[in-house]
């Protein structure tokens, strides 16, 4: 089995919570905070050293460990976040995630990151 490990950086946003509704006309859109906007960009931008070009297409395993600072934010919205973060830089589609095994929310004032374990075969 093939596994990639990739940190992060910055205390991690939930893509479900806080959401803005953006108008134009007639027409509404509903987007990410700006907060999730910002984390997502500078996670993005970590990982490109260590992208995999093409992303991968087949099922993979992913365990993520979310070093948070302030308000806990729940396992879930993480999960969410980083399978949509990674999707086009690791994997093509958050879909072929088929386990979210290990994966754990810890406090952590000093050093906010998320770890990212992926494993494929």
């Amino acid at each position: 089995m093939k596994e990639i490990k990739l940190i992060l950086p910055g205390s991690i946003r939930s893509k479900k919570n806080s959401k803005r509704v953006f108008k134009r006309g007639k027409f509404a859109t509903v987007l990410p905070s700006k907060a999730y906007e910002e984390w997502e960009k500078q996670a993005r931008e970590s990982c490109w050293p260590v992208a995999i070009i093409p992303p991968l297409e087949c099922p993979v395993e992913v365990e993520i460990h979310a070093y948070y600072k302030g308000p806990k934010p729940d396992l879930s919205g993480c999960l969410e976040s980083v399978g949509d973060c990674l999707e086009g830089i690791i994997w093509a589609n958050d879909g072929q995630i088929e386990s979210w095994d290990r994966s754990r929310v810890h406090h952590d004032l000093e050093n906010p990151r998320t770890e990212v374990v992926v494993r494929w075969v």
